[in-house]
């Protein structure tokens, strides 16, 4: 292979490493988003399994502003099921939807840790084949 082959091959070879690099981000920020819903997922159901009623609590309307306020009626409650579409639960099929919400987060983790691992295991190949021709280049 000549001078001029070895180096449109590492250019190749550099910009199929820029690509898996960029998708190995996304894919990062994928998985820091699921994260974060885990995480709202864990803290809501601990406040279902703490429901009272006639308990002073503060409320979230959204932006970080809270409202104080009792709750009266918790055996019916209000759950965004997907699109803003709200269904009326008990905290029993509420705490079902959200461990079936939680399977579907550690569904798609696993395929986010497949994929991350799939780009790892590529971009490691492309960096033996241009040491490699890099090697051969030298001697």
């Amino acid at each position: 292979m000549d001078e001029i082959e070895q180096r449109k091959q590492l250019q190749s070879l550099a910009a199929e490493a820029d690509v898996h690099q960029r998708r190995a981000q996304e894919l990062q920020n994928q998985m820091q988003a699921l994260q974060m819903a885990d995480a709202e997922v864990e803290k809501t159901t601990e406040a279902l399994n703490n429901l009272k009623e006639n308990k002073t609590t503060m409320f979230s309307l959204g932006a970080g502003i809270f409202v104080k306020g009792e709750m009266k009626e918790i055996s019916k409650l209000l759950v965004n099921v997907g699109s803003n579409t709200l269904v009326e639960m008990d905290a029993g099929k509420a705490l079902k939807f959200l461990e079936e919400r939680k399977d579907e987060i550690n569904k798609g983790r696993e395929e986010l840790l497949k994929g991350m691992q799939a780009l790892s295991n590529r971009l490691r190949a492309i960096d033996i084949e241009a040491r490699e021709i890099i090697g051969k280049h030298e001697h």
